[in-house]
């Protein structure tokens, strides 16, 4: 069974939202070196195609409209949980997200994540949207050039009560509500920081 593995570049103050405000040139290409199947929500792949190296890597595209074709590059059709889920369970190498905040928010939500793959570059961006790592479990981290580290995480999910027939929706980041108690409280991986 493959994983879905979130990379990103963060600053030094948590800033995970467009890191070419703050990133010096070039910087974006770290995150799909080596990558086989890339995976992109519209607005990132329509921001960021031309600048990532995509050559050599499959990248699909998770938009519920049409966007430009580009070589190698895909548009995923029908439920976006249901066809992740199966790609996920087909043999070979991870799934990797690329930026694309809006889809990892969903992701969480429908607890598709396994790790994040974190650069966190010596910067502080000041504004814009936190990672919040509460959920996460370190599992690696090494030095590269420039004082950059690179962060590996596991998702930790909170566990959820049984159903029960008194739901009334479920949670805005995965949990269950119901109108007598809350079955859990996990907390947002991703969140605004103005």
């Amino acid at each position: 069974m493959r994983n879905i593995v979130v990379r990103l570049c963060m600053s030094e103050d948590g800033i995970v939202e467009r890191p070419e405000r703050w990133l010096p040139g070039g910087a974006l290409a770290e995150l799909t070196a080596g990558t086989g199947t890339v995976l992109l929500g519209r607005q990132t792949y329509e921001r960021y195609a031309d600048s990532l190296d995509l050559v050599g890597s499959r990248a699909l595209v998770i938009a519920s409209r049409p966007v430009s074709a580009r070589p190698a590059t895909e548009l995923l059709q029908g439920e976006t949980r249901r066809v992740l889920t199966a790609l996920k369970s087909i043999p070979g190498e991870d799934l990797q997200v690329i930026g694309s905040l809006m889809l990892v928010r969903s992701l969480l939500r429908w607890r598709l994540i396994d790790e994040f793959s974190l650069l966190i570059h010596p910067v502080a961006a000041g504004r814009g949207v936190l990672l919040d790592r509460r959920p996460l479990r370190l599992i690696s981290m090494s030095a590269r050039d420039g004082g950059v580290l690179e962060a590996n995480y596991r998702v930790r999910y909170a566990a959820t009560a049984a159903p029960s027939t008194a739901l009334v929706s479920a949670g805005r980041w995965g949990g269950t509500r119901s109108r007598a108690r809350v079955a859990s409280t996990e907390r947002p991986a991703v969140r605004t920081h103005a």
